[in-house]
């Protein structure tokens, strides 16, 4: 999981990180092809670069709220369990 996925504006910035990797990438194909420096090594980089930043960024987008009571006992904290 990312840190601060559970606050009120990570579903915001994770969709403007969301668009602003499609648009570099989108960007930066262009300008190596105009170039005519768009090979292979390249375009797997640019993919692998997607691949490491969409997916957990999509998966904060796509979650649906929970509430904090049904929160499974692996995503809280050990510190938030110990009993005084």
């Amino acid at each position: 999981m990312l840190p601060f996925d559970r606050r009120p504006w990570a579903k915001t910035l994770a969709t403007v990180v969301i668009a602003c990797s499609l648009t570099a990438a989108v960007t930066a194909t262009y300008f190596l092809y105009s170039f005519q420096e768009l090979h292979i090594p390249e375009i797997a980089i640019i993919l692998l670069l997607l691949l490491t930043i969409i997916p957990p960024n999509v998966e904060i987008v796509l979650r649906k709220k929970k509430k904090h009571t049904e929160e499974s006992s692996g995503s809280v904290p050990v510190h938030h369990l110990r009993t005084p």
